[in-house]
């Protein structure tokens, strides 16, 4: 559900970049999709844990204090959520296309978080509350990106690339863990019920409540690659 992250979106441009600045990566040419693979893996783990110097925050791990994620017939708030597994990502896509200023990204991930969670209203069109800790797991989360670049002149008077549009989508290749403690209080029989609900459906779930949630994560991950962009001019970061 916390997953894409569209954190698949900065960390895939990430792996463009070169030495300079950011050491850890490789500079590779647009076309050579197997550098920039190599690059990727290499750089992910460096990006997720933050480069102080390049104004890049820690991301993995990931901490959201408080998100609305409710919908037309479910309040869903959750709150002191903690997202982890951004640094084990692996690159399995990772294309530019220079005509369109465009980048393709594909990322397979195992993310993990836990968090409280305040629920009332239909989930999965049956009724559901509960309020307590959540725990979730998305082993093998496939997150792809699609990210629109553009240039700009920086502080330096050098060409930086700026974020102009990205998208995202997600898709769950195993079964996910889905958790919700203190489901229906003080009922034990309605309680038992929803339990099972959500352990034989977390992966519809994950699909349903996910969307805000991966959302919000992928911008706040934008938003670093933003500030690494911002420090670091295009010259320094593709042949």
């Amino acid at each position: 559900m916390c997953s894409r992250i569209l954190f698949v979106a900065s960390f895939a441009i990430v792996s463009l970049a070169s030495a300079g600045p950011a050491s850890f990566i490789k500079k590779c040419t647009s076309g050579d999709g197997k550098c920039t693979k190599e690059s990727a893996a290499a750089a992910i783990p460096a990006f997720a844990e933050g480069i102080p110097e390049l104004g890049v925050k820690p991301l993995d791990p990931y901490f959201f204090k408080h998100l609305d994620a409710s919908s037309g017939s479910l309040k869903l708030i959750l709150k002191d959520v903690t997202i982890k597994g951004l640094k084990g990502c692996k690159p399995k896509k990772m294309q530019r296309d220079l005509s369109t200023s465009r980048l393709a990204v594909k990322l397979i991930c195992d993310i993990t978080a836990d968090g409280q969670y305040d629920m009332s209203g239909r989930l999965l069109v049956l009724p559901i509350e509960g309020k307590g800790k959540m725990h979730i797991e998305l082993p093998k989360l496939v997150i792809s990106a699609d990210v629109l670049l553009a240039d700009k002149e920086g502080a330096d008077g050098k060409k930086h690339w700026s974020i102009k549009d990205w998208s995202h989508s997600y898709d769950l290749k195993e079964k996910s863990v889905v958790q919700f403690d203190n489901l229906f209080p003080g009922n034990e029989l309605l309680g038992r019920a929803a339990r099972e609900l959500v352990a034989t459906s977390s992966n519809e779930i994950v699909v349903e409540v996910g969307p805000p949630i991966i959302r919000t994560m992928a911008a706040k991950i934008v938003e670093q690659v933003g500030k690494f962009f911002d420090s670091v001019p295009v010259d320094e970061l593709v042949n």
